[in-house]
């Protein structure tokens, strides 16, 4: 059953039992719905000063021209009709949404056939974060896993030596650092915005390539814009990437480059079964810079070596590892930082576009895992992944207003950082004689 509300700018009176046929329109009071193929009028079964209110909160944002409650309940759900003041949000919708939060209520704002439309939710989003104490123990529980890990890559024998496991240190803060950054930057901008940001929890993953699985944070309630989403989900690929690249590059500076015969004291030419990781344009232009020549060479078999005795193997290593991780959170799919910012660009298209992203990572994880490439699981997790999120992102509660210039244009450049960051194969595996 759908309630139908008309409403204008005239003076106010109720109609206690008239016939709302003829009647003339005023704000908020006729009250007319249909059950079936019958019109009655009767007395509001609802709390029409909640309506009242509610209509009076948009006072600044939207001249309503019908309101429609869509519950039957004391406090029902309410669609508002009309056309905005302003087609530039100047904060008129945050000052909304503060009205609508006193009273209880969330607004959502939409076009529907060339008509502005506010549904107004009966529900505020949980000011809580969660618990902190579950934030720290997860961060621990990071710290030593990459730890472990770094100490691995630094040929620490940890069941002998376990106090040695400091000693993992490069690696572990290169990582740490890079996801870290990257997701302290979804916080402050969060809360910069207002939204229910969560402090951000690690989940450790040992005996992995990198130790974690990444870090999360949770936002508990809708974001508040098509800006608040661009900027949120900008925010950490940015904060990431301002760390990782200067330690790649570091990173590989301090590593040395040779074969792998040189470095393990094998006979030369002997074949030797290696795993390397994969270039992404910027890799491979990082390598260029510090050394000078195209890595790895395909035919000396030459490449940077990221394990010992190289003193920056494990921070080239664990940058290179950030910035695959962010590659991949590029990916304009659902609830990942390239969806935030792809349906801040382009709305309810950015949909198909998830769709079609995410058949090509299962198809390219398919390609690579028939051509006998280990690199084809972790695309198919992904594309696992990306499907169980879900590829629509949600809308924000002003889905109307656009983004300005200046986002649009740093949107494409993070299209064009995408492009020169991806790894298409993150590992090769081959031989070397």
């Amino acid at each position: 059953m759908a309630q139908f509300w008309a409403a204008d700018n005239r003076t106010a009176h109720q109609l206690q039992g008239q016939d709302c046929q003829g009647a003339p329109v005023v704000p908020a009071i006729c009250l007319c719905y249909t059950l079936g193929m019958e019109n009655t009028t009767h007395e509001p079964a609802l709390n029409s000063t909640v309506i009242k209110e509610l209509r009076e909160a948009l006072s600044n944002l939207m001249i309503v021209e019908d309101i429609t409650v869509l519950e039957n309940k004391p406090r029902p759900m309410v669609r508002f009709g009309g056309r905005l003041v302003s087609e530039q949000d100047n904060g008129e919708f945050e000052t909304v949404i503060e009205r609508f939060k006193r009273l209880g209520y969330t607004p959502m704002l939409s076009i529907e056939d060339d008509q502005h439309i506010i549904r107004a939710l009966p529900a505020v989003a949980s000011e809580k974060t969660g618990k902190p104490w579950v934030n720290a123990v997860l961060f621990i529980l990071t710290v030593l896993s990459v730890l472990s890990l770094g100490a691995f890559r630094e040929e620490v024998d940890l069941i002998a030596h376990p106090l040695q496991i400091w000693r993992g240190w490069p690696f572990a803060v290169t990582i740490l650092g890079i996801l870290t950054a990257h997701e302290l930057s979804h916080y402050f901008v969060g809360r910069r915005y207002g939204s229910p940001t969560s402090l951000p929890y690690f989940i450790p993953l040992p005996l992995s390539i990198i130790g974690t699985m990444g870090a999360v944070i949770v936002q508990r309630g809708p974001m508040r814009s098509r800006k608040a989403l661009f900027d949120i989900g900008i925010a950490g690929p940015i904060g990431g990437l301002v760390l990782a690249i200067p330690l790649l590059f570091i990173g590989l500076a301090l590593s040395y480059v040779g074969t792998p015969q040189e470095f393990m004291d094998l006979p030369p030419g002997e074949p030797i079964p290696v795993m390397q990781e994969g270039n992404s344009l910027l890799y491979m232009a990082a390598k260029y810079i510090t050394h000078g020549q195209i890595l790895p060479n395909p035919e000396t078999g030459r490449d940077v070596w990221l394990s010992p005795p190289s003193p920056g193997g494990s921070v080239a290593f664990a940058a290179w590892a950030g910035l695959l991780v962010t590659a991949f959170n590029l990916f304009p799919i659902g609830q990942l930082d390239g969806g935030h910012a792809a349906y801040a660009l382009w709305g309810h298209k950015a949909w198909k576009l998830a769709r079609i992203f995410v058949g090509v990572i299962f198809g390219w994880g398919l390609l690579l895992t028939i051509m006998g490439n280990q690199a084809g699981s972790t695309w198919l997790v992904w594309g696992g992944l990306s499907s169980l999120m879900g590829p629509r992102h949600p809308p924000p509660l002003n889905d109307v207003t656009p983004l300005d210039g200046k986002r649009k244009l740093l949107g494409w450049a993070m299209i064009a950082v995408f492009v020169i960051i991806i790894i298409p194969v993150p590992l090769i595996q081959s031989v070397i004689g």
